[in-house]
């Protein structure tokens, strides 16, 4: 008889101590409605993005950039000059972000939302540092502006906004950030590679020893026509 008040008592202050997921704050919530979407291949497809971040944006401004530097098609400099170029601009912009990103994170020191809500959250991924902001909110999004401004083509625009715009998604469906993580996330991706951009021709002379020979990124932004056949770089991954 004993040992059945026990369990009662107990299962009492386990019902009591449990988090009622019914009524989260708002932002919270929003996160719990995300992370509960039963479907397996919405989640697939959001491990599948947030997993590529790092090799995207280690990879594609690698990629651009020796493109520049050992691509074979002598006949157009000035394009392979340009790749070496949006490849290096792309690379420093990720660099910043991520930095500003680790320093942000540990003065706010948000607690995640599994975290936070541990009956009610469940997270499909394992890191350890802050919730505020996004790391890849602000990664896809720095990725995704620094190739559009290098190549504003609607084949650039489209799936690197999508992209971004998913990752953000993502980490709401994986139990691993707020809405405003990712907003903020976005906001400092953004802005540091309008920053970069703007400060591109500075980049580009400092760098100069490392980049190919061909005329400078602004001759060439000057000189650009649509009658010129010019290859761009491009880069398919399936995600």
């Amino acid at each position: 008889m004993l040992r059945i008040i026990l369990a009662i008592i107990t299962c009492a202050a386990l019902s009591a101590s449990a988090q009622d997921c019914t009524d989260l704050p708002w932002e919270a919530n929003l996160t719990y409605q995300a992370n509960t979407i039963q479907s397996v291949a919405v989640r697939d497809m959001s491990i599948v993005a947030s997993d590529a971040l790092l090799p995207l944006s280690i990879g594609v401004p690698v990629g651009m950039y020796l493109y520049g530097i050992i691509g074979t098609d002598a006949s157009h400099p000035n394009a392979k000059r340009y790749s070496a170029e949006s490849g290096l601009q792309t690379f420093v912009t990720m660099g910043v972000t991520y930095g500003a990103v680790i320093l942000l994170k540990n003065i706010f020191d948000r607690p995640r939302p599994y975290q936070a809500y541990p009956d009610c959250i469940t997270n499909y991924r394992n890191d350890a540092d802050g919730s505020m902001p996004s790391g890849h909110s602000a990664g896809s999004a720095a990725l995704a502006t620094s190739l559009i401004l290098r190549y504003p083509e609607w084949y650039v625009i489209a799936p690197s906004v999508a992209y971004a715009l998913y990752t953000g998604f993502s980490r709401l469906n994986l139990g691993m950030h707020y809405l405003s993580d990712v907003l903020v996330g976005y906001a400092i991706g953004v802005g540091i590679a309008l920053g970069v951009n703007a400060l591109n021709n500075e980049l580009f002379d400092l760098a100069d020893p490392i980049l190919p020979s061909g005329e400078s990124s602004q001759s060439m932004l000057l000189n650009f026509t649509p009658t010129q056949s010019i290859p761009i770089f491009s880069m398919s991954i399936p995600l």
